[in-house]
């Protein structure tokens, strides 16, 4: 009988098999994994080993193991959900203005990078994404997922794999741990606009410094509005932001 170390390794290596069989074959996020059957024959391993394997990739996030329709390539590549432990991070005014921050030194590159090695394919994504914030702007609707997806095709143009990778731990932090800027002033939603759109024309005629500045000119709006509700509740920097 094989030791539990022994059934461990077993499982790590299967685990890392069917990452190779992704790979190989060139599957991506949401296409269907071959079935239980077809891996146990392929693989030469048990039922029980194939099956810890897939749990072991669904808990890293690698596959999603739908009910009743068969397991996938998630679209969360491999990526946590709370990577950067914002969870037990207090002081979501403070915290908003450290993301802010980090965003501050990472994405004005980013929308440089992109305005160099965009595609046609990818500018139109990031148009329709821009289109998109715009529209829910002007219906007076929440745009947090638009948003989002925006900068996301903005990192998948850039042509960098780590920095597309980032972008989703980022943002998806920014919408599900942060609310200082949930509610925006239409003075907010209306330099939204022009700023986003002012950031994408310049991706779109390669202009690199053009679309480095006017990052950072929308990130900046955006940290102005929150350090105004900061001094507006008398809450930026107090003890409670600090624990």
């Amino acid at each position: 009988m094989p030791s539990k170390k022994g059934s461990a390794s077993l499982v790590d290596k299967t685990a890392a098999q069917i990452i190779d069989y992704i790979q190989k074959n060139k599957l991506q996020p949401s296409d269907k994994i071959p079935t239980e059957h077809t891996f146990v024959e392929l693989l030469n391993v048990s039922r029980s080993t194939l099956r810890e394997a897939v749990k072991l990739l669904v808990s890293r996030n690698i596959l999603e193991s739908r009910q009743g329709a068969g397991t996938f390539v998630s679209p969360k590549r491999g990526i946590p959900t709370d990577p950067l432990g914002l969870t037990f991070m207090k002081g979501e005014l403070a915290l908003s203005l450290e993301l802010i921050d980090v965003r501050l030194l990472l994405e004005p590159e980013t929308a440089a990078l992109a305005a160099v090695h965009a595609t046609e394919k990818q500018l139109e994504s990031i148009e329709k994404a821009c289109q998109a914030v715009e529209d829910r702007i002007c219906q007076g609707l929440h745009y947090d997922y638009e948003d989002i997806q925006l900068h996301r095709e903005i990192a998948a143009a850039s042509g960098n794999r780590v920095i597309q990778n980032l972008s989703p731990i980022i943002h998806s932090s920014v919408h599900q741990r942060i609310s200082a800027t949930t509610v925006t002033s239409d003075a907010l939603r209306e330099q939204t606009v022009s700023e986003h759109r002012r950031l994408v024309d310049c991706i779109k005629r390669h202009d690199a410094s053009g679309a480095r500045y006017a990052m950072i000119v929308h990130l900046s709006l955006n940290r102005d509005y929150i350090m105004q509700k900061a001094r507006h509740k008398g809450t930026h920097k107090s003890s409670d932001d600090n624990v």
